[in-house]
């Protein structure tokens, strides 16, 4: 455990990219938004939701990505094993989520409370994604940055694995075998059940219980994947 706390401090080193740009970026969709809402706050009572804060969770991915192809060839060059500096990966990202899901939900208090940084703004209290319960809402936030912060390690580490030729492969694959499923639904006349099945799952289970699976679906699989990766 003392090894893979000591490697995942190696992650840390790059804490520009890890931790401020994330939350520079959102803070900057933050302001961007507040500017506009708050122009357009006459015309357009009530739809003051947006979709910003989805810029932290898209640069965060980048960089869960990123950490991959710069500290694994440093880290292999330190005589570090593979599976200690994935499990050190793993434990820098689910820390991370936690953290940064408990500041997301104290911004959701802060905007709650000032009704909404006075222009009634959703940026954080974005609707169905709003929860009643305090740790749900933790989890709600969390969630997603291992969702995408695990798919982005998967093809991060698949790309070391196989190369560019690979990951083109598997995006060729990925594309055919997705439209098949779509081809096979519409003859089948399937999306009505879909959509009916989606309707009927619980709102714990769209925002936290399918991302997490998928996740930890993302997670093994980057794994096995860099057993044999080499820098």
């Amino acid at each position: 455990m003392t090894r893979i706390l000591d490697v995942a401090r190696m992650h840390t080193i790059a804490w520009v990219s890890q931790l401020a740009w994330p939350w520079a970026i959102m803070a900057i969709s933050l302001g961007v938004n507040l500017l506009i809402f708050a122009s357009i706050d006459e015309a357009s009572p009530g739809k003051n939701t947006t979709g910003g804060l989805a810029s932290i969770y898209i640069v965060c991915s980048i960089v869960a990505a990123a950490s991959i192809s710069q500290a694994f060839p440093f880290a292999l060059g330190m005589s570090v094993t593979r599976r200690t500096f994935y499990l050190a990966t793993v434990l820098v990202n689910v820390v991370q989520a936690v953290v940064y899901g408990v500041l997301l939900y104290l911004l959701n208090l802060i905007e709650g409370a000032t009704g909404g940084f006075g222009i009634q703004l959703r940026f954080f209290r974005i609707p169905y994604v709003d929860v009643d319960n305090g740790l749900l809402q933790i989890a709600v936030y969390a969630v997603p940055f291992l969702f995408l912060n695990f798919v982005s390690v998967f093809v991060a580490v698949w790309y070391v694995r196989f190369g560019m030729n690979g990951l083109f492969g598997a995006g060729a694959a990925l594309i055919l075998v997705t439209g098949l499923l779509v081809a096979l639904i519409t003859w089948q006349g399937w999306f009505g059940d879909i959509w009916q099945w989606l309707s009927s799952q619980h709102q714990v289970s769209l925002l936290v219980g399918w991302p997490a699976l998928i996740a930890a679906v993302a997670a093994l699989g980057g794994m096995a994947a860099i057993r044999r990766a080499n820098a």
